[in-house]
């Protein structure tokens, strides 16, 4: 006798199994596309990075969310105990964000490439009708203990300077 599966029985084996096939598929690019976490403190390498700083010890303490990118950037004159520091901080979700400082007007831009390994801040301040500014674009090494920093003003003509940091462990 010949044994025939009912055409409902066999709908929702077929819907199940697409299921099933489905949320896999979405986990794995989920994963897949997860963004770089560059949180941690980091030393700069100036055997590696470029001549413009050697003559400072860098540090970049760098916070970061799912929402946020903190960068708290520490300048020590290797030959003195003097310290600057620069703190700028980004919203993760693609827009501009205009802040009025000392008579300009600040904007910061931070966006991930369509794999969310690289990351580019873009920070401009308006003066009148000028702009003045700098990009950075942050990526890490495979074992995630090497940051390279690439600065570019955005004045054409200016030279990028290529920054490598090591983790602090």
């Amino acid at each position: 006798m010949k044994r025939n599966g009912s055409p409902r029985v066999k709908t929702n084996s077929i819907l199940g199994s697409l299921f099933v096939l489905s949320l896999l598929l979405c986990s794995s690019v989920s994963y897949a596309q997860s963004p770089a976490n560059f949180s941690g403190v980091w030393i700069q390498d100036t055997t590696k990075s470029d001549d413009f700083y050697k003559s400072f010890e860098v540090k970049y303490t760098i916070t970061q969310t799912l929402q946020t990118f903190t960068v708290k950037q520490t300048f020590t004159l290797k030959s003195s105990k003097e310290i600057v520091t620069d703190d700028y901080s980004f919203t993760l979700d693609g827009k501009v964000t205009s802040i009025e400082k000392e008579g300009g007007i600040e904007k910061e831009l931070a966006q991930w490439s369509t794999d969310k390994k690289i990351l580019t801040t873009r920070s401009t301040m308006t003066y009148g009708n000028e702009d003045v500014g700098f990009t950075e674009t942050y990526s890490l090494s495979d074992n995630g203990l090497v940051l390279t920093v690439q600065k570019s003003n955005i004045i054409p003509g200016v030279p990028t300077v290529k920054q490598v940091f090591n983790k602090k462990q």
